[in-house]
């Protein structure tokens, strides 16, 4: 098996799980993880993407960086820059390409990034990669609540239906984290990745 990912229900858990037992197992690691960013009510007001590699870094700089947020709220309106995808999203996966480390992390994918076709085309090319990778796709139901809510169109079935094939292609698997196997799916991540 090449490819690990999770899909559940928004705030089950799945992101940290992955970032946990990726520090624990401290391998090199490449590719990117989205970082919320909250207001000081506790709301989520943003979503940036983030390098993985900072994921193993003590004192990692976790200040947020404007051209990196992809979605924020500003005045009640949601903003999309899906420019973010297009620079930084594709230097970071072409990075995961040429400068090849123990896995890719690919968290979170099956979301808005598809809209970006530059982008979904990298996610192929990356998903096909000799490395190991693991991440988190968006499920059905968290797509369907997301497309319901946007104002603007979001229309990517047919890309996420073509990363899907591509995800479990190589006898990759997307399980399902839940309450009750989160303790399971932790065992069986942490195993991927030690191997």
């Amino acid at each position: 098996m090449k490819n690990f990912f999770l899909e559940g229900d928004k705030f089950v858990g799945k992101s940290t799980l992955l970032q946990e037992v990726i520090r624990a197992v401290g391998k090199a690691i490449s590719g990117f993880y989205v970082k919320r960013r909250m207001d000081e009510q506790g709301q989520i007001v943003g979503f940036e993407l983030r390098a993985a590699k900072e994921l193993l870094q003590k004192e990692a700089n976790l200040e947020p960086i404007d051209e990196h947020c992809f979605i924020q709220t500003e005045s009640g309106k949601r903003i999309r820059n899906l420019q973010v995808f297009e620079t930084w999203g594709m230097a970071l996966l072409e990075e995961a390409k040429t400068n090849p480390t123990d896995f890719i992390l690919l968290d979170e994918i099956g979301g808005i990034e598809l809209l970006s076709q530059k982008f979904t085309n990298e996610l192929l090319t990356t998903l096909q990669q000799p490395q190991k990778i693991v991440g988190v796709f968006k499920s059905d139901i968290n797509y369907q609540r997301q497309k319901k809510h946007t104002v603007e169109a979001l229309e990517i079935g047919r890309q996420r239906a073509q990363l899907k094939q591509t995800i479990l292609k190589n006898e990759g698997q997307i399980l399902a984290l839940n309450e009750h196997n989160f303790a399971e799916i932790k065992k069986q991540l942490s195993e991927f990745l030690k191997r």
